[in-house]
């Protein structure tokens, strides 16, 4: 029997850019140090990447200035040569030495925060141009985690000309086919509620069969709305860029502009090529935020109809105002009609991701049952790092 040589080391965990670095540049830049060190966390660094650069200046850190210095010369990162300075150590230290802006921040800390909980050792790492004379020209560029194991897995697993990159939580994958759920039972039960086109007639008896259809119908009402309480708080609490609030309105500058007119031109067949992103696009996330609204707006239609059992209640009476504005089958009418511009999303919706798997070749599709897609080696995506 064979003894196991592979022994307990500090070893790399993650890799959390907050940049515009790739997880692999980030470890690469958090491993420029003097090939003198011999600390465990120089030498996890030095296992994990498989590229490595010569340090030049270097200035180690100290209990009053808890980070270290070091300077290299032609640093290969954003396909691109570049002569740093890189300050890495502790992440308070650091965060407060560097700029960054507010939403880089909150997810530096979230990650931060969650590696602490698992008890891993972490250090920031921030770059600026070597010519740069005071520590405030550095910029944050993420969080490097460790603990120790017995091996290392690679952070990005790759197949030739291909890194498959992690997308979809699987909170939000959870939640995207249970809302495929509700929109159907949501929809049978509503049109049937609408227009009971089976089972017994008017002249016959039904029995409770319309009691047990509307029963079906809130239930799954309710549940509905939990689930859409439950992402509205991913769009505050997640640390993914492409799931906060943010993503919402994806037009912040003109390029985001251009990006977004670059898609439209795609989606017409008036060019070849599109912005790449790693989520949605400008495109897709309007839609996406229209259909938001649109849910939103629908269930709070249905609970004005549900109100109308019981308007001795304020609460009840303060639902159903809708109905006493415009009407019974007014709100009906609109309730049923946007029923309908889901279903029109959701079929296109359908027909866009497989035509996108189709020509792109990246697995959008099944990244919503193993939430990863696959993207071409040195890409770089609009919303995501560098593609390593």
């Amino acid at each position: 029997m064979t003894a196991n040589t592979h022994q307990p080391e500090l070893s790399v965990i993650s890799s959390f850019p907050v940049d515009i670095y790739g997880q692999e540049t980030l470890i690469r830049l958090a491993a420029i140090v003097p090939e003198t060190s011999n600390s465990p966390v120089d030498l996890a660094l030095r296992r994990t990447t498989d590229r490595t650069y010569e340090a030049g200046a270097f200035s180690p850190g100290t209990p009053e200035r808890p980070y270290s210095i070091v300077e290299a010369r032609q640093v290969y990162v954003r396909s691109a040569r570049r002569d740093l300075k890189v300050m890495r150590g502790d992440v308070d230290a650091v965060m407060e030495a560097s700029h960054a802006n507010r939403e880089q921040r909150i997810l530096a800390r979230k990650h931060f925060a969650a590696m602490q909980k698992a008890g891993r050792k972490c250090m920031a790492v921030a770059i600026a141009d070597i010519n740069s004379d005071t520590p405030d020209d550095f910029q944050l560029a993420g969080i490097v985690s460790f603990g120790v194991c017995s091996h290392r897995f690679r952070l990005a697993p790759t197949r030739p000309g291909y890194t498959r990159v992690q997308l979809w939580p699987l909170a939000l994958r959870f939640q995207h086919w249970f809302n495929v759920a509700f929109i159907v039972l949501l929809s049978i039960t509503g049109y049937y509620i609408m227009d009971p086109f089976f089972g017994p007639g008017a002249t016959q008896d039904t029995g409770y069969f319309m009691g047990i259809v509307r029963f079906v119908h809130i239930a799954s009402g309710v549940g509905w709305i939990a689930l859409a309480l439950w992402r509205v708080s991913l769009f505050i609490f997640a640390k993914e860029p492409h799931m906060r609030w943010r993503a919402l309105w994806p037009i912040y500058n003109k390029q985001d502009l251009k990006n977004l007119l670059g898609t439209a031109k795609f989606y017409m067949f008036l060019s070849k090529e599109a912005p790449q992103y790693v989520g949605h696009n400008g495109l897709q996330q309007l839609t996406y935020t229209g259909i938001y609204a649109m849910c939103g707006v629908q269930m709070f239609t249905g609970l004005s109809l549900y109100a109308l059992a019981d308007q001795t209640n304020w609460f009840y009476v303060v639902l159903a105002y809708p109905i006493h504005w415009f009407g019974v089958p007014a709100v009906r009418l609109f309730h049923a009609a946007v029923m309908f511009i889901i279903w029109a999303f959701v079929v296109v919706h359908v027909y866009l991701a497989f035509r996108a798997d189709s020509l792109e070749d990246h697995g959008g599709v099944s990244s919503m049952v193993n939430g990863a897609v696959w993207l071409p080696t040195g890409s770089r995506p609009v919303d995501a790092p560098e593609i390593e």
